[in-house]
């Protein structure tokens, strides 16, 4: 990521919020020389050998005064300097720029004091020198020098020289109201007030100038500054930032505070109220005042500036890290939604299922909506026009989008997924219990009593056929049907299960078609044969006591038969016809023969039909035995169901 970096003011925006410079400082950047104070040059003012008293020229430019204290002989040349260096500095840079008068009074003193000064002023003067007044020695000795030495000395100088032979000649050039009493003025100096305002105003331009060096040193920290990477680097930017900004501005308002008392107490002295605005102490104040109230400003002005450039990218961290964050949690929700891939096996853990996925929604809907609140700050973001890069915002935000999409979706999809395997186990449970009830309904059926009665065939073949039909409850036609239903609902995972109940109702639906067949046979009454009598011919009357043999045996045939096995009428019956070759007496035997090898055949049928029967049924049961062993106890015995298989039935086989 482009690391944003904090764009400062252009540069003379910040010299021009930092500026404080004094006027000794400004007049002492003029020369080219150090910042002087009025501790530097203390032990020079008291003894008076330059004085600034206030006063004006009709031009307007500031008057220096060299009082006549025959002291000036004494100053060192590097004294002489730095204290006209430093009365310099005091006017304002605009008075400074109107440049200088002079008057050297040495009217108790020699000519060679006029000279000593006039030299020193000609050599080292910081600023412009327009005329230089020399109220000239008034003694008649010195007098005549100072006439013969001024024809030859006055184009010695850069500057314009006036001697005065009298205060008068003076008062020509200067207005009385300009000078002090000692020169016949009307102007009231106290050097010793001025010197204490000179302390004081100082003090107050050395504060705002430690308030300008430590916004200036704030101002470059925050340009070196680069901004961090992280929400908690930026909060604690912004809040050691925010804290240096506070106590910078209570130090302005201190100093501000200092300033205005300083100018009342000046203001205040009704005394010293004239000759402190006169001596410019006043307006350097107020001028001081300005300048830390529009210092003021432009600080605010620069730190809200750079305040809303430090909630933007607190705001721009906060909507990465929050993509993070989401980024590893749907990392962490996609992993668990591909895991999920049971669909269970039965309708209860379907229900359980589905509820687990309907909670596991719930939950993820709380960091979708979360998402979808970090998408509307990133879009709000980029609604900034030139603060957010696009490059950075906008993918972040369609990554998002897309993996709450593919969230939903999959979450969704297994919903469906599970709604149809609860569906489908129902139809197999339902089938289960289908195939239970048939084969249930199949072993509860007697075949020897159908065999014996058509009636109960009729009842148990209307049984079997309603049992059919009840594969209507579960919407559909016929049996056939399940087929169709669970091919076209089975999935991968429940392929195995399917087959199985697949087979379970092939193998009910033909049992159940081939004992339909079977009933159907047994409940067709068979028709019996109509049996014709052929009448016996009469018997001849027999004489009295004649031919009693021949009754006799009749008899006794007759005996024989009545007491014989039916089934062996027509073994007996067919031999004793031959043997007696009597066709009118066999004819009634012959019928009943019919009728024994008719019932013999109806119970051949009968067997064949229940040895069919038997041998079905044995069938069935070794088929179910064999589907129970495979679908229950083959799956138990594998390592893979091993650990699901209750510890009581283990080792049971």
């Amino acid at each position: 990521q482009q690391q944003q970096q904090q764009q400062l003011p252009p540069a003379e925006c910040i010299n021009s919020l930092l500026e404080h410079i004094s006027p000794a400082a400004a007049a002492a950047a003029m020369s080219g020389e150090g910042v002087l104070n009025i501790a530097d040059v203390a032990d020079l003012l008291h003894p008076q050998h330059a004085i600034i008293t206030g006063g004006r020229s009709h031009g307007g430019c500031p008057l220096i005064i060299f009082p006549d204290n025959n002291n000036f002989n004494l100053l060192e040349e590097a004294d002489y300097q730095k204290l006209i260096l430093y009365l310099t500095s005091v006017p304002s840079l605009q008075d400074t720029d109107l440049g200088f008068q002079l008057i050297i009074d040495r009217r108790k003193d020699k000519w060679t004091s006029v000279k000593t000064a006039l030299q020193r002023i000609s050599i080292y003067f910081p600023g412009i020198v327009h005329v230089v007044y020399v109220l000239r020695p008034s003694g008649l000795f010195q007098k005549a020098i100072s006439e013969v030495s001024t024809k030859f000395s006055k184009d010695e100088y850069r500057f314009r020289l006036v001697i005065c032979s009298a205060l008068n000649d003076l008062h020509e050039y200067i207005d009385k109201s300009q000078l002090t009493v000692d020169m016949g003025g009307t102007l009231i100096y106290s050097h010793h007030e001025w010197i204490q305002q000179r302390i004081s105003l100082e003090k107050f331009s050395s504060l705002t100038h430690q308030v300008s060096t430590e916004l200036d040193i704030f101002i470059q920290t925050i340009h070196d500054t680069e901004f961090p990477n992280s929400v908690e680097a930026t909060q604690r930017l912004i809040d050691v930032q925010g804290n240096d900004y506070e106590r910078l501005k209570e130090e302005i308002l201190a100093a501000a505070k200092h300033g205005e008392t300083l100018l009342n107490n000046i203001k205040g002295n009704e005394e010293i109220k004239e000759f402190s605005e006169r001596t410019g102490n006043v307006s350097a104040i107020e001028r001081l005042l300005v300048q830390l109230e529009e210092t003021e400003r432009r600080f605010d002005e620069f730190w809200r500036t750079h305040r809303n450039r430090l909630q933007q990218c607190l705001e721009l961290r906060r909507f990465e890290q929050d993509f993070r964050e989401l980024q590893t949690i749907f990392d962490a929700h996609l992993k668990c939604v591909a895991e999920m891939t049971e669909i269970g096996e039965s309708v209860e853990r379907v229900d359980a299922l589905m509820a687990d996925t309907k909670h596991y929604q719930e939950l993820s809907r709380v960091d979708i909506e979360r998402a979808g609140e970090v998408i509307c700050a990133g879009q709000q973001l980029l609604g900034v026009r030139g603060v957010y890069p696009w490059e950075i915002v906008q993918p972040k935000c369609d990554e998002l989008q897309r993996v709450c999409d593919i969230i939903s979706e999959r979450l969704c999809k297994r919903l469906e997924i599970l709604a149809k395997n609860r569906e489908l186990m129902e139809r197999v449970e339902k089938a289960n219990q289908w195939c239970a009830n048939g084969v249930e309904l199949l072993a509860s059926q007697r075949i020897e009593k159908c065999s014996a009665s058509p009636e109960i065939a009729e009842q148990s073949l209307q049984e079997i056929q309603a049992f059919i039909a009840s594969a209507a409850e579960f919407k559909l036609s016929s049996p056939s049907e399940f087929k169709k239903i669970f091919l076209e609902s089975t999935t991968p995972e429940t392929k195995a299960l399917v087959s199985q109940v697949l087979q379970r109702i092939d193998d009910v639906s033909l049992m159940c078609d081939k004992r339909i067949a079977s009933l159907k046979k047994l409940a067709v009454k068979p028709t019996r044969p109509v049996q014709t009598v052929t009448p016996e011919p009469a018997v001849p009357l027999q004489p009295q006591g004649g031919a009693p043999h021949l009754l006799r045996r009749k008899h006794k045939a007759d005996l024989i038969h009545d007491l014989r096995p039916r089934s062996m009428d027509g073994v007996i019956d067919s031999s004793s016809g031959s043997l007696n070759g009597d066709t009118t007496s066999s004819s009634p035997d012959s019928a009943n023969h019919l009728q024994n090898q008719q019932d013999a055949e109806a119970r051949r049928i009968h067997r064949g039909h229940v040895l069919t029967e038997l041998l079905e049924t044995e069938r069935i049961y070794v088929n179910e035995m064999a589907s129970i062993l495979k679908g229950y106890r083959d799956q138990m015995l594998s390592e893979e169901m091993m650990h699901l298989v209750p510890a009581s039935l283990q080792g049971k086989e």
